[in-house]
Parts: C-alpha cells; structure tokens; sequence
C-alpha cells in the first residue's frame, strides 16, 4: 500500500510561528522532509499564517516546495505562489479601514495599514506617541516594505487588509475595548500575544476574513471536499480553521483555547509536531 493510499485527506493547512517554525524561527529537517513526503503523495500542502505574504516568502523559498497557493494575512490573502499574484483578497472598505485607524490614533497607538503590496509598497504607517520598542523589533526583521506617512490620514491609501498595533496586553485590552464599540460589526479582530518579544498584537480584519475562508477558496478552486482537509495551528487565530477542517490538530504548545477547539493534540513546534501529524496522516493512522 503507498502512503498516498492510506492517506484520507487531500490538503494540509499549516500555521508557520509556533508551529512549523521552531523558536529560531527556522523549519525543523524532519518537519521539511515531512512536508516533500505529503506533497509528493499527492496531498496539497497550504501555509496558512497570520503574517504578510512578503514575511512568508522566505519561509516558502526554505520549505522548497513547489506549492500551488499561500493563504496570509489571517486569510484576507490568497496567493499564487509561482507568480506571486493575488488569487483572492478581502480588503475592509474605506470607511472601516479610517475607522479603525482613528481608533488606534485615539488611544495613542501608530497603525500599521497593510495592503497587498500591488504597487510596490507593503503598508504605511502613521506617526502616534505610543510607539513600543517591540515595534521596532518587528521593523528590523519583517520584509515588509513600509513607507512612513503624517496624519490624518491621506486620502490616496489603498484598501487595508489588515490595520494593526503593537503594544503591552494589559493597555491594548482597553483599545480592543474601543473597536468593539465603535466597528465591532463591521471588523474581526485578533489579539495575539508573542512572548519572545514581550508583546501583544492587535490587528483587525474586514468582517467574515479567517484563516479558514481563505482555505475554502482553494478548496473550491480545487475541487476538493473540505471534509477531506487537515489544519494545524497553536494561535487563537487558527480556532476556526481548525473547528472547520475535516482534521483540526492543535500543537502542544497551543493555548488552551485553540486545544479545546481541535480534534487531536500533536506534539510542541520544538518537537516536531507537524511531522509527527504528517507521519500518522501518511500511515492512515488519522
């Protein structure tokens, strides 16, 4: 019997940071090599990440795979990975992506308006006191191309995938607080915090954007049954793919949430998790 055989699932969507990536931030060889064995048995691999599809190239050129489509920004974009042109975006609209902005500038905070890089550029940013040394910590390892531009806010600003702010959990709760109250119906929004910098994000959506709309999409593109798929993630922002999946996995790591919300707990990113759920994927085990 091949692997292919024994395998029930046809497509694979992996979180990248505390799942894929060890602590370095580097693919695992076993995880890689796990990875090439599930794509040369047929099963169609997704990266499916929070981060900006310009901070997840370099992870596809270190995987060396030859994929189809990456899903990023939280799932508001859809890649072709081979000509690097958007397959799929969902934007807020103008009205929303300001209001959200203003909300961000009122408590002080700088957002980061992130767009779909079509001209070049991948975001801006706008000048707020509250600027946190984690965001430059961000600055100084993203690929993202920023450009810096005053407030208000000008009227040439493309449509925003995302709007985010970086800042202290305790302090940003207030802020989330704010959105709810003023676009929390026309907005989803994430609060994530990343311990090895100290920080909390909070970035914001167009309503209906998740990990898991944008797994669709390529299900539909595809023709596969989204019965037939498997997510693996450790972030709140992974709970409703992995609540709609044919297989959600959660990592051992994962907050006790995004536990709850998967069928079966793999191992930690540290330990290989993803290649251990690849290894039972392959061998019919799940």
């Amino acid at each position: 019997m091949t692997e292919r055989s024994a395998c029930r699932y046809d497509l694979l969507a992996v979180d990248l940071d505390g799942t894929l990536l060890d602590r370095r931030d580097r693919i695992p060889d076993r995880n890689r090599e796990a990875l090439h064995r599930a794509h040369e048995a047929g099963v169609r691999i997704v990266l499916c990440t929070g981060r900006a599809y310009a901070e997840t190239r370099p992870v596809l050129r270190e995987l060396g795979l030859d994929l189809d489509a990456a899903v990023t920004v939280f799932g508001a974009l859809v890649t072709d990975v081979r000509t690097e042109r958007p397959l799929a975006a969902a934007p807020m609209d103008a009205d929303t992506g300001r209001a959200v902005a203003d909300v961000f500038l009122s408590h002080g905070f700088p957002p980061v308006w992130l767009s779909d890089g079509a001209d070049g550029i991948d975001g801006f940013e706008f000048d707020a006191p509250r600027r946190h040394p984690g965001y430059a910590l961000w600055r100084s390892w993203s690929a993202c191309r920023i450009e810096s531009r005053p407030t208000p806010l000008p009227a040439d600003l493309p449509p925003a995938l995302r709007i985010s702010i970086i800042g202290e959990h305790e302090v940003l709760a207030e802020v989330a607080s704010g959105l709810r109250s003023n676009v929390g119906d026309r907005i989803v929004f994430n609060e994530l915090r990343v311990p090895s910098a100290r920080v909390t994000v909070l970035e914001a959506f167009a309503a209906g954007v998740n990990k898991w709309a944008g797994i669709v999409r390529l299900c539909d593109a595809w023709g596969i049954d989204p019965r037939r798929t498997v997510a693996i993630g450790d972030e709140v922002n992974d709970v409703d793919m992995l609540r709609s999946a044919g297989l959600g996995v959660a990592m051992a790591n994962a907050r006790p949430e995004v536990q709850a919300a998967a069928r079966c707990v793999t191992a930690t990113n540290e330990e290989c998790g993803v290649a251990q759920l690849v290894e039972r994927m392959l061998s019919g085990d799940v």
